[in-house]
Formats: C-alpha cells, structure tokens, sequence
C-alpha cells in the first residue's frame, strides 16, 4: 500500500495537447478563460500606447499582439526599478508602474496565464516552430542548390573559354579582333602554298609521275598509238607554279573598308555639313525693278516656228525665277484654261518684254577644306585597301576550288596507282607470277622496289593533307567568301559570348545568394526565440502546477519535449 509520501512523490503527466482542457477540467482555471484574457489583452494595448519606450531599449523590440505574462512581467519588474518612488498614499504604485502591475494581477488571478501559456505551447509547438524548421531547412537546401548550379556556371564557363580558346589557336589567332586577325591570318597561306609546290616539285614525285606514266605507256597503248597522257594538271603545276600572291575576294575587301573608314567618312560628312551650314547665300532680287509692261493684244502670224500664235519660251528662264511646284500649278492652270477659252492672238511685236533683274553679290568663300577633305577621304581609303586592283587581278590559282581539286584528283589517282603496285609487290601469293612480269617488263619499270614506292606515297599523301586540311581550307574559305568569314566570326564570338553570358549569370547566382543568406540570417532568430519561449512557458506551467500540487513533480509530454531537445542539439 502507498503513502502518502509516495503519493506526494508521483509525477503528474500533462500531454502539452491537452494542457488547456486539464486545467479546465481541474478546475485550475475558469472556463471563461479566453473572454477573460481577451479583455486583458485589450488593455495592454491601450496602455503600451502611453508605456515610456525611452525608459529601457526592452521597451523598442516589444509588439502589442505578441504581449504575454512573461513580457508583462518583465515591464513590470523594469517600470518598479525605474520608479520606485511612485505611490499614491494607500501604497499602490501610480502611472504606468501601476498599470502594468494591474496587468500582471489580472493575469495571475484565477491562474490566467497558465491558460495562455497553454495556448502558446499548443501554437507553437504545432505550427510555429515546424514552420521556422521548414523555412530554415528550404534556405538551406536553396543554397546548396546555387553552390551546385554556381560550380556547374564556373565549370561551363572555363569549358567555353577553353573552346574559345582552341579554337583561336587552332586558326591561329589571339581572339581580341576576330575578324581582322581571320584575314590576317590569312597572309600565312603563300607559305603553305609554297610548301604544296616545294612537294610536288620535288624528287619522289616526279619518279612517281614517271612511273606511273611509263606504266601506262607499256600496259595500256597499243602499238601505232601515241601513248595515253596522265596527270596533266600535275605536270602543269610543276612546269607552271601558279603565283603566290594571295588576297580577299572583291565583296571581303568592300566590307572590311567599309567597316574601316566608316567613322572617318563619317566625320567628314559631319564637317561638310558644318561648312555648308555657314554660308551666307545673301542673294535679294529687286522685285520693284521689274515692269511688266503687256500692252494690248493683238493676232499675229505663224512666224515660222510651227508652233502658230505661240512664242518660244526658255524653260530654264523660267525654271530660275520658279520653284518646281509652281511651275506645275502653272502648267495645271494654262491647260484649264486653254481647254475653256482658246487663247487669244497675240502680236510678238507688241508685247514689251522690259525685264530687268539687279545681279545680287554674292559672297564668294574660299573654302578649301573642302575638297581637301573629300580628297584626304580618297586617299585614305585607296590606302587602306589591303591589296590593289593590280594585285588583285593575279591572285593565286590555288585560291580556285576547280583549281585544286583538279590537282587533287592527280594526286589521288597517283597515289591509288602506288598503293596498288606496293600491295602487288608485296603480296607473297602472287610473288612468283610479280617477278615474271618483272622480268619481262621495260627497264623503267625494274628499277623501283617497294621502299622507293612508299617514299612516293608518303611525299603524295604529304601534298594531299596540305592542300585539304581544315586550316587551309577554312584560310581560302575566308578570303573567297564573304558568307563564310561572317559564319566562322559569328560561331566564334558566340562561344566567346556564351563565356561572358555565363560569368553574368554567376552575379544573379552571387545576389540571391545574399538575398537567401539573409533570409536565413532572419529566419534563424525566430525560430530560437520561439523555441526559448515555449521551453520557459514549460518549465513556468510545470513549476506553477508543482506548487499548486503540494509540490508533486508536473511534466508536461509529448511531442514538445523531442521538438525542443532536436532544438538545442541544432
């Protein structure tokens, strides 16, 4: 059997749910609890308008709806140190000491605030403080999200600058002004060009042009035949070397002096335009002088001129002292008239033609800017041309695509000859039946072994790679077509760009780094303040039912003791 001090040392456990009903139920507090506390707090309202907020900094962090028991208390406890002298004669503290002691009276009446300290356990064990988690653990994951995406920019970034960068080298280039170093670069294809003749030009070449030609001549033409011509267009570079002059097509070199002497030609027409504008035109016409003397009209005679009783007229003479738009209303309204009343006879003789014009004097300027600066424009741009016309009439043949394909189709025919004669020499199947041919065939023919024929293939091959790799291909390409050069600057540039597009992108990623960070800076103080209210409310409700208990221990459970020990491991 227990007694009663076993009874006494019995815990009481209150799930934190509940805590508001227990109280109720027990009869701790009255069931009008909330009417009751509603109108407390409507007081503390009305006095925190007239509370003295430059007593304590306290007083500056405080909200009127976030005001509990605690808070209150705690101005309480501030306003009695601050004026411990203000009583009236029954002992009761005056002004706002007295009021917020009322306050706290009215709340430790009927053990209101054990009433609302359950409804702020309740609050924010199930919805504020999960909310602040939630909102501190979305931060967090946002945050690691643009730690992710700002590695993937950098990483994308140095990738586009890496192929930005090969690709400059590849051409040959230092990536500042594309398309001026593209043509630029170009003036390296005499010396590849050079290379190509110095190939076919030489030794192993030629032995292999004579051989495959002495093979054709013995294998393939009959007797009282001339024998078949091969490789033409290969023996006409050798014997012909086409020049080395290299320079762009007619539409490229337009362009690039258009883009060259733009701002210049356009400085120029901004000067013209000033001299003009400064000429004084002081022109006047004495209208006063002209007498316009038509005497009565009579008819006159066809005089000869076929046009019967019409005078011949000067149109520039008109045409001077009329503006065009005159002129046509004129016209207009002779026509119409003509068409109403036909025109009248006139007597040449009797009309006075008694015209006098004063001859204005006109400011005569010197202005020989002028032409000097049209003249310095021409110059100007006749020198910026990269190559004249002379030079551009003898640009080199190997700049024609036909050109170099024929060569191509030689040398890929000669090195499909040489490529057939090694395999068939070193075959060991038909070796015998090879060396009997051998032995039959001309001198010529004799004299190459399989080693001399590999030479041949690789100086052939070397000329091919030379004439169809990407460089020089893309070299001829530039200074052929226009198209193109715009195509390679603009694949170039927008790699650059992609790069530039990239590192501005990493600023918005820096911004709403900041901006989350900050966020969290916020969110964090929230969430430590609710939980430290919720942890005082909890062992204030527990202390408080101890002692109405005859001090038997109270534990309030549940979910609020896991929420605020994850709370003070975070």
């Amino acid at each position: 059997m227990q007694t009663s001090e076993n009874i006494r040392n019995l815990p009481i456990d209150i799930t934190f749910s509940r805590l508001g009903e227990w109280l109720v139920d027990r009869k701790r507090i009255p069931s009008d609890w909330r009417k009751r506390l509603a109108a407390i707090r409507s007081k503390i309202s009305k006095e925190f308008s007239a509370l003295p907020k430059d007593i304590d900094p306290y007083f500056q962090t405080l909200d009127p709806e976030g005001i509990s028991y605690l808070q209150a208390k705690k101005i309480y406890d501030i306003l009695l140190k601050s004026t411990p002298e203000s009583r009236n004669i029954f002992g009761r503290l005056s002004g706002a000491a007295g009021s917020w002691e009322a306050i706290v009276h009215s709340f430790e009446k009927d053990h209101l605030f054990l009433g609302e300290a359950a409804q702020i356990i309740i609050q924010n064990v199930n919805y504020e403080i999960p909310y602040q988690k939630k909102q501190v653990q979305k931060i967090q994951q946002q945050l690691a999200e643009l730690e992710r995406k700002e590695a993937d920019i950098k990483r994308s970034a140095a990738l586009s600058a890496a192929k930005y960068a090969e690709a400059c080298q590849e051409l040959g280039l230092q990536g500042k002004n594309v398309r001026l170093e593209l043509l630029e670069t170009a003036n390296s294809l005499p010396s590849t060009f050079s290379r190509i003749l110095e190939v076919i030009g030489g030794d192993s070449v030629s032995r292999g042009i004579e051989y495959y030609s002495n093979f054709v001549k013995d294998a393939h033409t009959e007797k009282d035949k001339s024998p078949l011509a091969v490789l033409l267009n290969l023996k006409d570079v050798r014997e012909n070397p086409p020049s080395l002059n290299v320079s762009a097509s007619s539409e490229t070199l337009d362009l690039e002096n258009t883009q060259l002497s733009s701002n210049e030609i356009s400085l120029v027409k901004g000067d013209i335009d000033v001299n003009t504008d400064t000429i004084d035109w002081d022109i006047s016409v004495d209208s006063a002088q002209i007498d316009w003397d038509i005497d009565t009209l009579a008819e006159t005679d066809d005089g000869g001129n076929g046009l019967g009783p019409y005078e011949m007229i000067n149109a520039s003479e008109i045409l001077q002292n009329s503006s065009p738009n005159q002129a046509v209303d004129s016209d207009k309204t002779r026509l119409q008239k003509t068409e109403d009343n036909p025109p009248p006879e006139i007597s040449a003789s009797d009309i006075s033609w008694d015209i006098s014009v004063e001859t204005p004097q006109v400011d005569v300027i010197d202005d020989v800017s002028l032409p000097n600066i049209q003249l310095e424009n021409q110059t100007y741009a006749k020198d910026s041309l990269p190559l004249s016309q002379g030079t551009r009439e003898e640009r080199s043949q190997l700049l024609e695509t036909e050109f170099r394909n024929k060569i191509l189709d030689d040398l890929y025919e000669m090195k499909a000859f040489l490529n057939q004669r090694l395999v068939e020499l070193r075959n060991e199947d038909t070796l015998s039946l090879q060396n009997q041919v051998q032995a039959v065939a001309p001198l010529v023919l004799q004299q190459y072994s399989p080693d001399a024929i590999e030479i041949m293939i690789s100086d052939v091959s070397l000329a091919i790679s030379l004439l169809t790799n990407r460089k020089t291909r893309d070299l001829v390409m530039i200074l052929n077509s226009k198209r193109f050069l715009d195509r390679l600057v603009c694949t170039l540039e927008e790699k650059k760009h992609h790069e530039v597009k990239l590192k501005e992108g990493l600023k918005d990623v820096a911004a709403k780094r900041m901006e989350l960070q900050n966020s969290l800076s916020s969110s964090w103080p929230k969430q430590e303040a609710a939980l430290a209210k919720t942890r005082e409310l909890k062992k204030l409700c527990e202390s408080t039912l101890s002692s109405v208990f005859d001090g038997r221990p109270v534990n309030i459970i549940g979910e609020i003791n896991a929420l605020l020990s994850s709370g003070v491991g975070a």
